[in-house]
């Protein structure tokens, strides 16, 4: 009865996920349609990134660390204990992103100069420009995480999930009615308008059992355990969005348009994260922290195991088409309007090369929660700063050999990295936990996509080249259908035990 809930509860998450990320896809195909690989597009994404980087801090503290903590409060005392805990860590979190928006306010063209120093003036001044939009937002946003984080921790995973929706639609709207007299200054203002909405649609799913305390307590000991935690989280959890801020840092020395392709490649890249591996990991987390609450750690391990092999079996075939059919996807995707056949190429290579990290970035975030449930924050913390330092290093190596796919390729590289020394501290830590079965069926799923992306090769060599969104759809499709039948047979046949369950036959 348990899985059957969990299945459940997990494919609606997947399929507001799915129709949120469609969206989401269909801004940026608007985004990239108005303004294509040009300076302002540029300065555009540049500045979302510096809007993004304290978002994704008080991210990576709030949810690895509140959900936890408010679980434990809730099981082991009552609600009433729990939201009055909640309520203050909400209101401190506000104070701290009211202070930190005025900082950005202030320094946000010394910010830009230091790290967009390839940008020429008018780009850098554009960009510090958006920056100050954006940025006074961010209140709005630290509050909206606080809130979904305790929806997930009280289950209601829909409801966190439908942050993605504004976003898309206000941008959208800024870009359609708004760019032709404001320019690209039309888009910041439309990621202001997103922020304020997503906290005005999660508000009314609190009514009925959350109970707002208006306390601001700096001496509360929780709050104090809770940012003892959140202090190492701040990387582990975020060190993904921090590579690619990294790579986009070095990739303003390099020719104009580049870094609307790393930002273009890493959206198709986050697209099928929240499609494959959020609603898996959002919903196991919370679980992990419940079972962690009722001292049943062999139960938080034994999900942990069969989670990973789940994320393998579903990734891994996705993974090895999107990066074979790469230049496909990314005509599918923008190839319309000012971007041109010229970006398609210059684009899809740094998709091949993000594409195939997926499996390690996901894997580390959820190795990451593993440990977050636990309240080890150090562990994932130590392995998210070797994992950045790599990452620099590589770039640097690869930047000069490869360009714009050189840092694709170095952040995927430094991910795997990352995975397996976690598997290994993870072992440490709790023992054998059915490693060497484990390890036995991820080498069948491996097998098995190494056969579907040689099939999909073979369909991508056989068929003809493609242009127009309906002709391109149909051998993206076609390449597919087929390369994904080769990977079910081949699991079938080596007797994937998850896959066989799918299918009844064991």
């Amino acid at each position: 009865m348990k899985r059957k809930k969990i299945l459940q509860s997990t494919m609606l998450v997947t399929l507001v996920i799915i129709l949120s990320k469609a969206l989401g896809f269909g801004r940026d195909m608007v985004t990239t349609a108005y303004f294509g690989r040009t300076a302002a597009n540029d300065a555009y994404v540049s500045a979302y990134s510096l809007f993004y980087l304290p978002v994704l801090l008080f991210n990576s503290c709030i949810s690895a660390t509140l959900i936890p903590l408010y679980t434990e409060e809730r099981e082991r005392y009552s609600l009433e204990r729990s939201n009055h805990f909640a309520s203050n860590a909400i209101n401190l979190f506000a104070l701290a992103s009211l202070v930190v928006s005025a900082l950005m306010l202030v320094l946000a063209q010394p910010l830009v100069n230091l790290v967009y120093n390839g940008f020429d003036a008018e780009t850098a001044q554009l960009t510090a420009q958006l920056t100050r939009i954006m940025v006074l937002a961010l209140v709005f946003n630290v509050t909206s995480i606080s809130v979904s984080s305790l929806l997930n921790a009280m289950e209601k995973y829909i409801a966190a999930q439908l942050t993605g929706f504004p976003l898309s639609v206000c941008v959208i709207a800024a870009a359609v009615f708004f760019s032709g007299r404001y320019g690209v200054t039309a888009l910041a203002w439309g990621v202001f308008a997103a922020n304020v909405l997503q906290l005005v649609i999660l508000v009314p799913f609190l009514f009925g059992w959350f109970h707002y305390y208006p306390v601001m307590d700096f001496r509360d000991k929780r709050f104090h355990r809770l940012m003892v935690l959140a202090l190492p989280a701040l990387l582990s959890m975020g060190v993904s969005e921090l590579n690619h801020m990294i790579d986009n840092m070095l990739a303003s020395g390099l020719p104009e348009g580049t870094l609307t392709s790393l930002t273009s490649s890493y959206r198709l890249v986050t697209f099928l994260q929240g499609v494959l591996i959020v609603p898996l990991t959002t919903i196991m987390f919370s679980k992990m922290s419940r079972h962690v609450a009722e001292n049943d750690l062999r139960g938080a391990l034994r999900m942990t195991r069969r989670s990973l092999l789940l994320l393998a079996l579903v990734v891994l075939p996705v993974v090895a088409i999107g990066a074979v059919l790469s230049e496909d996807v990314i005509k599918f995707a923008y190839m319309r309007g000012a971007f041109t056949l010229e970006d398609v190429w210059a684009t899809a290579g740094v998709l091949a090369c993000y594409v195939i990290g997926v499996p390690a970035y996901g894997l580390r975030d959820y190795l990451s929660r593993m440990f977050h449930a636990v309240k080890d924050t150090k562990s994932p913390f130590y392995v998210s700063c070797a994992v950045v330092v790599l990452n620099v290093a590589l770039n640097l190596i690869l930047r000069e050999w490869m360009g714009a796919n050189g840092l694709a390729l170095a952040t995927s590289i430094s991910s795997y990295i990352g995975v397996a020394i976690m598997f290994v501290q993870l072992r440490k830590r709790f023992g054998r936990f059915g490693t060497r079965r484990t390890m036995r069926e991820l080498g069948k799923i491996l097998i098995a996509t190494a056969v579907c992306a040689l099939v999909c090769a073979g369909m991508n060599t056989w068929l003809p080249e493609a242009t127009g969104t309906l002709r391109v759809t149909l051998r993206l499709i076609a390449c597919t259908l087929v390369a994904g039948t080769a990977y079910l047979a081949c699991g079938l046949a080596l007797r994937v035990r998850m896959l066989r369950r799918l299918f009844g036959l064991s």
